[in-house]
């Protein structure tokens, strides 16, 4: 019997990596959500066999329709697209920061996906993955508290449990971790060429901290099919592979045959090379929490891709950094 996924946020890089993990399926159908089902990105998306339906995360009935009959639904949100966005500083209240207001309509946004998925929940769903991250105010004990866009999903997540339980005993949560390609959509976080010639990584961290790195455009899809194929109420941190900074400098410099290292920096070097400050400082703090409590926190029960049965292997750092163009980074 042929079963459906919802996959929300089709057109990006988590959403995307869940469809080709599920399009060679028979066993499943695959729908996706979108404001515009016209636009460019979801006329491929038709043509590969995905169905693109009208909805919008501000719409909880357009959602509601969209679920209908799904067997499991995939939800993700994204803090950096307000961030981004030109027309958000417009919008924000008097003394509201940036973080504040993306905070604010990533954690509606994540309700109003919740409410629909639990409108479904008694009926056809199977099982809700919901990409959360950890709550940093919360493991912390208050120490970092401008780790918004981990707390966001996190308070989803209680939401959840608190507002929806017979949606909550059918959700289980994936943290995806730090992006190996966030170099390309952050120059600030990519390699760069030293006055010594050498190729560095800086940040504001010590480079022996374990960092979670994720292919997530190949392996994010790897995840979600894991926990599916399980029964849910799992909350599993999605790594590819755990890799200190100074490995991984060691293993690109090597691939490129060039010097290369990572170089610890004060927070207010880091600071100077953001244009926000209030940008900065929501890197710059989650790259503390992570580094003394974890991606996760420390939270009890989080699962390993190692406590779950996967069909594919996961992507080593260094088969990624092997099949990327660095000739922007490299000169």
């Amino acid at each position: 019997m042929t079963k459906l996924i919802v996959v929300l946020g089709g057109t990006g890089t988590q959403g995307a990596s869940v469809i080709d993990a599920f399009i060679n399926d028979p066993e499943w159908k695959i729908r996706t959500v979108n404001r515009d089902p016209a636009k460019p990105e979801c006329r491929r998306l038709e043509d590969k066999g995905v169905q693109v339906v009208k909805g919008s995360f501000d719409d909880v009935d357009s959602l509601i329709a969209a679920f209908q009959g799904a067997n499991v639904v995939f939800g993700v949100t994204d803090f950096w697209a307000a961030f981004g966005n030109a027309d958000t500083p417009a919008k924000l209240r008097p003394g509201q920061l940036i973080n504040e207001y993306c905070y604010d309509v990533e954690v509606q946004h994540g309700k109003n996906i919740a409410d629909a998925v639990a409108a479904i929940a008694g009926s056809t769903l199977e099982t809700y993955v919901w990409s959360s991250l950890s709550h940093a105010a919360k493991w912390s004990r208050g120490k970092y508290t401008w780790n918004y866009h981990f707390d966001s999903k996190a308070v989803v997540y209680e939401y959840i449990v608190a507002t929806h339980p017979v949606l909550a005993k059918k959700t289980s949560t994936v943290q995806i971790g730090w992006y190996a390609d966030n170099w390309k959509k952050m120059a600030q976080l990519a390699p760069r060429r030293a006055p010594d010639g050498v190729y560095e990584w800086v940040r504001c961290g010590p480079g022996d901290a374990l960092i979670p790195w994720v292919d997530t455009e190949h392996d994010a899809g790897k995840f979600v099919r894991a926990l599916v194929r399980t029964s849910p109420g799992k909350h599993l941190l999605g790594v590819s592979e755990m890799v200190t900074p100074d490995k991984y400098m060691e293993l690109w410099g090597r691939l490129n045959s060039v010097p290369a290292r990572s170089r610890m920096i004060s927070a207010d070097e880091f600071d100077q090379l953001w244009p926000s400050p209030l940008l900065a400082r929501e890197v710059r703090e989650s790259s503390f929490y992570i580094d003394e409590f974890g991606w996760d926190g420390g939270e009890p029960g989080v699962l390993r891709p190692s406590d779950l049965a996967f069909e594919q292997p996961l992507t080593t750092i260094e088969e990624y950094i092997k099949a990327q163009d660095w000739s922007s980074i490299l000169h």
